[in-house]
């Protein structure tokens, strides 16, 4: 009958919290969801695809998605200190580590066009064997995501550049429940693209 009961009051707990979050958020959690299976779904048809006798992917791994991944996860720290920075009510704090990731972010995806060029450079093309195809879309997808998240970013950063100039819009920026949500989205998601190309990576790694 304890038993029970906690399982109740857990369900209702985890019923409060969900209420309780922006509908902008629940809609971003469930898209994050929606991505995840996508990624899973190209990933596991990559591997299927694959040839198990042939010497496909026998190559040595791009260096461009290595250099990527420090990238990426250097990201993953300056996105992390926007929302404190923001808590703070330090709009140069923000702008400061906004367009740091933004920057990063930027240079992620080129790199990672430099990967692809390496890869076509071992005859790895996009046109060839349906594996290799698979690597271009697998890897264009987080691409496409990461630009997503890049231009919400540069929204925000152009957003606090102008609110800085005018002290009154400050007032109302900081003191706005809603502006947090929209950094909220930001880091979240940000930190979301992170963990997929982490995954990806080492996914990658192992199939060469």
């Amino acid at each position: 009958m304890t038993q029970e009961k906690l399982r109740l009051d857990l369900k209702k707990e985890a019923l409060k919290r969900i209420e309780s979050l922006h509908p902008h958020l629940v809609l971003l959690y469930v898209s994050m969801i929606g991505s995840a299976v996508i990624f899973l779904f190209t990933m596991v048809a990559f591997t299927v695809s694959k040839p198990s006798s042939a010497d496909f992917l026998k190559i040595e791994f791009p260096k461009s998605f290595i250099i990527s991944s420090f990238v990426i996860l250097l990201s993953s720290y300056t996105v992390s200190r926007v929302l404190p920075s923001f808590e703070k009510d330090d709009l140069d704090e923000i702008k400061k580590w906004l367009g740091l990731t933004v920057l990063l972010g930027l240079i992620f995806s080129a790199v990672q066009i430099t990967g692809w060029k390496e890869l076509e450079s071992n005859d790895i093309l996009f046109a060839g064997h349906r594996s290799g195809a698979y690597l271009y879309v697998i890897s264009g997808l987080h691409i496409i995501h990461v630009l997503g998240i890049i231009i919400y970013g540069v929204v925000l950063l152009m957003e606090c550049h102008h609110t800085s100039k005018d002290v009154v819009k400050h007032l109302v920026y900081t003191t706005n429940p809603y502006q947090k949500v929209k950094f909220k989205i930001l880091t979240d998601f940000w930190h979301f693209i992170d963990v997929v190309w982490v995954i990806l990576f080492f996914y990658f790694l192992f199939s060469f």
